[in-house]
């Protein structure tokens, strides 16, 4: 039962939290002391972090919550999304310590002949630029990307193909002597184009953006296509816990717990301080992520039970190296039928709104008369077979559908 006090307590605490929307935290103090800066760099920050700011819903009329300059970037102020004025691209800029191994890898990673190569779906690292103000740290300008589950996965083929990329990734940077030790969710994101959310997303908010151009108000639920529709690019990023090897014969145990996935064999009873293998400790946790992010979310997902339980052998030895676990996803995936990798993706946790399997059927037309196959784009060397073209009356009455859904 709500009480006077009750009430009262509410009002104090939406009126503390408008109070702290419309002031600049310490971290944000320090990105808008760096506009002029970074104008000189060639990019801007939002309206949020201009000079002489003051919170709009003050006197536009326009809810705090539904204002743009009220949404806060990352909490801990290592991160802000500004927009590149060379040609209006919103960016990530983020504060790399020098002292860590992430720049260099970052910077390796991104060399022209290893960029070169497609099966690096490391972050691409756009630029970076020493700091003004301290040598300890350094801009690094990066592509801004979203989580890889955003939105949710429309077909079982989408769900395929992300997992495919993602190890592709993997088996990339283990050639490459590097094992990435924190895979996770959150280091596991896309890159969305500008047609997945043909109106855009809020950079700090990615469920909410824009609702006109140019101006402050914000709404919900950004419109969206499917990813085969509009593919995406997917990229791993944090590559603070990282470790680079010179050579496969330079490979060698390594001590303590690492990463965001710490249920782990390696780490159970003090083992992590008797040595691991980190290559192996990439796979268990590639599995992890995906038996929580895919298996146990999504119906159909099933048929990815065999790489999953390969993955997480609890004995490292006995898990498959990268390229092994790409050829076991290989198989699940050619053994799949056309109509199996185009069906709806329903999750299981969270009740398929009337909405997402409407969206489903009208994608799932403008596919048809696209003629595009339930894997887009193609994985080399498993080329799925497209749907049969459809005949002049079912192309008439699918172009009818489309223009009454």
């Amino acid at each position: 039962m709500t009480t006077p006090t009750n009430m009262y307590t509410h009002a104090q605490r939406k009126e503390e939290h408008l109070r702290y929307l419309g002031e600049l935290r310490v971290t944000e103090q320090r990105w808008a002391s760096y506009l002029p800066w970074l104008k000189s760099l060639g990019y801007d920050l939002r309206p949020r972090y201009q000079p002489g700011w003051k919170a709009s819903w003050l006197t536009s009329g326009i809810g705090a919550f539904e204002s743009e300059d009220a949404l806060l970037p990352n909490v801990y102020g290592k991160v802000m999304d500004a927009k590149r004025l060379s040609d209006g691209r919103v960016v990530a800029l983020k504060l790399l310590p020098t002292h860590r191994k992430e720049l260099p890898i970052l910077t390796y990673l991104s060399s022209a002949p290893l960029r070169a190569d497609p099966r690096n779906h490391s972050v691409p690292l756009l630029d970076v630029h020493p700091l003004p103000d301290t040598d300890e740290e350094v801009l690094a300008v990066m592509p801004l990307l979203v989580y890889f589950d955003r939105p949710p996965f429309e077909t079982i083929g989408e769900i395929l193909l992300c997992i495919y990329t993602y190890l592709e990734g993997l088996v990339f940077l283990h050639e490459h002597n590097i094992a990435h030790l924190d895979i996770c969710a959150a280091n596991a994101l896309q890159d969305p184009g500008t047609e997945l959310f043909p109106k855009g997303f809020h950079p700090a908010r990615p469920t909410y953006y824009v609702l006109k151009p140019g101006t402050l108000k914000i709404r919900g639920n950004p419109p969206h296509t499917s990813r085969t529709l509009s593919p995406v690019n997917y990229h791993f990023i944090d590559f603070g816990e990282s470790i680079k090897f010179e050579s496969l014969e330079s490979r060698k145990l390594i001590y303590g717990t690492v990463g965001h996935d710490l249920d782990v064999p390696e780490f159970a009873g003090g083992a992590a301080d008797r040595g691991y293998d980190p290559f192996r400790l990439d796979i268990r946790a590639f599995g992890d992520m995906i038996k929580v992010e895919m298996y146990e979310e999504y119906h159909g997902s099933e048929i990815l039970k065999p790489l999953i339980e390969a993955m997480c052998r609890d004995i490292p030895e006995e898990r498959p190296e990268a390229v092994e676990s790409l050829e076991i996803l290989k198989g699940i995936i050619s053994s799949q039928t056309p109509e199996t990798l185009a069906a709806f993706a329903r999750q299981r946790k969270v009740y398929s709104a009337s909405y997402r399997v409407k969206q489903y059927h009208r994608h799932r037309w403008e596919l048809q008369l696209m003629g595009r196959p339930p894997i887009y784009p193609s994985i080399p060397g498993l080329e799925v077979q497209p749907p049969r073209p459809l005949s002049f009356f079912f192309r008439t009455l699918t172009r009818l559908r489309l223009l009454i859904s």
